[in-house]
């Protein structure tokens, strides 16, 4: 019984023991299931880095942006070696066209004896242009000195059915000229009448184009002048500019010339955008002795750029021709035929005032022209724009064969304000001749008083597609908040990532201690 009793007693607490150590190793292995489960794996760490590291460099980016692509954009901007500005401007990419109409006078003999002039425009002559600036300074003032030389090829094709041999018949502006240089000694008027018989100067010419613009075509005058040995031996009140030309034409020796358009200082951007492109001084100067003040001041921009953040609402270039100041209104919101959106402006009856301190000597001009006198030699060349659009209405009434468009004869300047540059530039000008009668001068004596229109010629430049699709990627990112929402969503996908990774942990752990429970 004894024996039967300790067998059960021994069974009883073997078994019990059995139990409990069952059901520890139970729960020591859920308590290491648990801990396991609660354990950061390396993968939910890394992920939880990357994330993390995602919304950190999404916010810095957002907030540091800006202040980058400004400063890539300066460096972009600035007229330095090897930036895109430099390119622009240093020898232009940009294809040029010169385009010239010129004035038949239809009725010569007419208008010598007092007749209105009957105008015929015949044209296009186009010319090929390039720009290349050359002598180049860069000084410490974050300015730079050049000259700009410039060359015109024929374009044949371009021209159409109209050759440089095509003749036309024009005003001869040498002796106009010469009369206007003395207009006020009745003594020198009489002298060149002289002259004018014995070399048997005429008023007016039939010459080829060729000659009328680049090659230039002999007159007695220049003749004689050339004959001296030196401009003091002129008679009294000629320009002494005569003895530097032995042939007369629009532009003659200008092709190829480094001198002739003067000597620039030009801000680089350098120091701030806000200067770039801007002129500094012409000819070693910031004013000229061609106009009073303040329309003597020289300033604007140098021609290729202005500074970015253009408003709507003015320009200024300074133009070397003019040797002036011309400021350009702002018109409207444009597009370019490569998409560019950019800002028209545009030559109004502002542009060319012709009064005010643009008089030389007392002699202004109808409003739309302007003096150019004391800048070309003392002739009396007076510009406006093309069939005196924008100019007193009065001009039109002196001549016949005048019909002024706006589509086709206004200077227009097309710029992307972002970065101010231009993208399309159609710039008009017309050169005109005063007339008047001379008693003195046999040719001059019964001419009509009157603004003469000689010819009229457009430079257009049109952006490259090479070109415009840069720029329309530099306008995506400064027009739209592209690069903004592209770190926004770094950052949202970050925090969605970091986000997931806790809540699926989260998710993992409770489900452990539930199934412990």
């Amino acid at each position: 019984m004894d024996s039967k009793g300790n067998d059960n007693h021994g069974f009883t607490d073997d078994g019990k023991v059995g139990a409990v150590t069952e059901k520890f190793e139970v729960e020591e292995k859920k308590t290491k299931t648990k801990k396991a489960k609660e354990k950061w794996t390396c993968c939910q760490i890394a992920l939880v880095v990357w994330c993390l590291s995602s919304v950190v460099a999404g916010v810095s980016l957002i907030v540091a942006f800006p202040y980058i692509f400004d400063a890539v954009l300066e460096a972009k901007m600035e007229v330095l070696p090897g930036s895109f500005s430099y390119d622009l401007w240093h020898y232009t990419p940009i294809p040029l066209y010169i385009r010239f109409y010129l004035f038949n006078l239809t009725n010569p003999d007419e208008f010598t004896n007092g007749a209105k002039p009957v105008l015929q425009e015949v044209g296009p002559y186009v010319y090929r242009e390039f720009h290349e600036k050359i002598n180049i300074t860069f000084n410490p003032n974050d300015t730079v000195t050049y000259f700009q030389q410039r060359w015109w090829h024929w374009d044949q094709e371009a021209s159409g059915n109209n050759t440089q041999d095509d003749e036309v018949i024009i005003l001869n502006t040498v002796p106009v000229s010469a009369a206007w240089a003395v207009r006020e000694n009745s003594g020198l008027l009489s002298g060149l009448n002289l002259f004018f018989k014995q070399m048997d100067e005429n008023l007016t010419l039939s010459v080829p184009v060729r000659q009328l613009l680049f090659d230039g075509f002999p007159d007695p005058l220049l003749d004689f002048t050339q004959s001296l040995s030196n401009a003091s031996l002129l008679p009294p009140g000629l320009p002494s500019g005569l003895t530097d030309y032995d042939k007369f034409g629009w532009f003659y020796k200008r092709n190829l010339s480094v001198t002739y358009d003067g000597k620039f200082n030009m801000f680089t951007g350098h120091d701030t955008l806000e200067h770039l492109g801007v002129i500094d001084w012409w000819n070693e100067s910031n004013t000229t002795e061609y106009f009073e003040y303040p329309c003597n001041v020289v300033n604007g921009s140098a021609g290729e750029m202005w500074p970015p953040g253009q408003q709507k609402d003015l320009v200024s270039l300074y133009s070397p021709d003019l040797c002036m100041t011309m400021t350009l209104y702002y018109k409207e919101e444009t597009r370019d035929v490569n998409g560019l959106p950019g800002y028209r402006y545009w030559g109004t009856n502002q542009t060319l005032p012709g009064d005010g301190c643009y008089c030389v000597e007392g002699v202004c001009a109808p409003s739309g022209l302007v003096n150019a006198e004391s800048c070309r030699m003392g002739a009396p060349a007076f510009v406006s724009f093309p069939h005196f659009a924008h100019a007193d209405p009065s001009l039109l009434d002196e001549v016949v064969g005048l019909e002024p468009d706006e589509d086709i004869h206004s200077f227009d300047l097309d710029i992307i304000p972002e970065v101010g540059v231009p993208m399309h530039v159609t710039a008009r000008m017309q050169i005109n001749l005063l007339v008047r009668p001379y008693k003195e001068i046999k040719i001059l004596r019964h001419v009509p008083e009157v603004y003469l229109p000689l010819l009229w010629f457009e430079e257009e430049a049109v952006m490259p597609h090479s070109l415009a699709w840069q720029l329309k990627l530099l306008l995506v990112i400064m027009n739209t908040p592209l690069v903004n929402i592209i770190f926004g969503c770094v950052v949202a996908l970050g925090c969605i990532g970091a986000t997931l990774v806790f809540f699926f942990r989260y998710r993992a752990i409770k489900k452990s201690r539930d199934d412990v429970t």
